[in-house]
């Protein structure tokens, strides 16, 4: 590990709470997938685990008092509402990369999502470039949890 990847590395130890996640699509058109108000935690562990949530503010309830008695189309709405993951991270320069172990969406388990990570005092932004099926890029603003006025 370089000089660079340790200063990044020590930056981005801890925790972290969600600010704004937002898509680009490049023709002008910009999506926030969990809503303006979306919340959520990432975490960085020393010993190089990391676990990440993300959510809208306002969640729909079940429509049951447990999942397994929801109907599915109260599950999937509240599937369609979180995302949740987590797994070993590293880095490769600038860039933070996810092995993924566990997630909410299994499609994700095995993969490497990778971010480009940029900080700035009590912010990190992790960025990534989606190439399909359309081009567009995902940014994801943090402020470290120690910061927070929550």
């Amino acid at each position: 590990m370089n000089d660079t990847e340790k200063a990044l590395r020590d930056q981005l130890i801890g925790s972290w709470l969600l600010e704004r996640w937002e898509i680009d699509y490049g023709d002008g058109r910009v999506t926030l997938p969990f809503g303006a108000n979306a919340e959520g935690v990432i975490i960085y562990a020393a010993d190089g685990w990391m676990s990440a949530a993300m959510s809208s503010a306002k969640r729909t309830a079940l429509d049951a008092a447990t999942p397994a008695s929801a109907s599915l189309a109260s599950r999937a709405a509240v599937y369609a509402e979180y995302l949740a993951y987590g797994g070993r991270w590293s880095l490769a320069g600038d860039t933070v990369v996810h092995q993924v172990t566990h997630s909410v969406n299994p499609v994700l388990i095995g993969t490497e999502q990778r971010r480009h990570a940029y900080t700035s005092g009590h912010s990190l932004l992790l960025q990534a470039m989606e190439p399909t099926p359309r081009p567009r890029t995902h940014r994801i603003r943090w402020r470290r949890a120690s910061s927070a006025t929550q």
